[in-house]
């Protein structure tokens, strides 16, 4: 039985590594998302100087509105990435909830098996001490 937990444990190390590469891969993803996002803030924000010193070039209000339109379009990615995120880090927590278990399992049928030859191991001392008590006082 002890196999089979040892076995079940690095099954489940296993699969918690391949969710943290999961999980690992989602938050670079959302970095790069919101990366992306502060380098279109920053774009806008030099557009809208620049339209400001040089009023009457070009259509500002057409930027505007593809900025808006790209804005919440990464807005909504992160947002998506965001619940994505957290329902793996639940998974993960149910994850680790379950190696846990196993480990405890695994701690106490070691303890048990310990106290077990334990008492045998007294037994087997006690009655070699009567024996040798009989045997001395006969």
């Amino acid at each position: 039985m002890k196999n089979s937990l040892q076995v079940l444990n690095r099954i489940q190390k296993f699969n918690i590594d391949e969710q943290r590469k999961i999980l690992a891969d989602l938050v670079n993803r959302q970095d790069v998302l919101q990366a992306q996002l502060e380098q279109l803030n920053q774009a806008f924000e030099q557009e809208k100087e620049f339209a400001r010193s040089n009023s009457g070039m070009g259509d500002f209000g057409a930027y505007v509105k593809r900025y808006m339109q790209q804005r919440e379009k990464l807005e909504s990615q992160i947002a998506a990435l965001d619940a994505k995120i957290e329902q793996e880090r639940d998974v993960m927590a149910d994850m680790f909830k379950e190696q846990k278990t196993y480990e405890i399992v695994d701690r106490q049928r070691t303890e048990r098996r310990e106290k077990e030859d334990e008492l045998k191991t007294q037994k087997a001392l006690d009655e070699i001490g009567t024996n040798t008590y009989i045997k001395n006082n006969k």
